[in-house]
């Protein structure tokens, strides 16, 4: 009957704690978007992620301002390749 007893207060317990945990999440984006927390992080996130430049690509290929297309896409297909063997 104990065994009950507590089992039935720790699943109760959890329940509260977890509506609690969901609350207070809740709260704590709500505070985030009225303060600018949030536009903040997405500037920053914005900011952070850039589009690789041309030369940089070439750079990672191996290839100059003068390889064919055909090239370019013979070592992209090889990079492809070696990727798929390490995973």
């Amino acid at each position: 009957m104990a065994a009950r007893i507590l089992a039935n207060l720790i699943v109760m317990g959890s329940g509260i704690l977890g509506r609690a945990v969901f609350q207070a999440y809740r709260q704590a984006l709500a505070n985030a978007s009225k303060s600018g927390v949030a536009q903040e992080t997405m500037q920053n996130i914005r900011r952070g992620s850039k589009i690789m430049a041309e030369p940089e690509a070439r750079q990672i290929l191996g290839v100059t301002e003068h390889s064919s297309w055909e090239e370019v896409l013979k070592l992209l297909a090889e990079i492809r390749q070696l990727v798929r063997a390490k995973c």
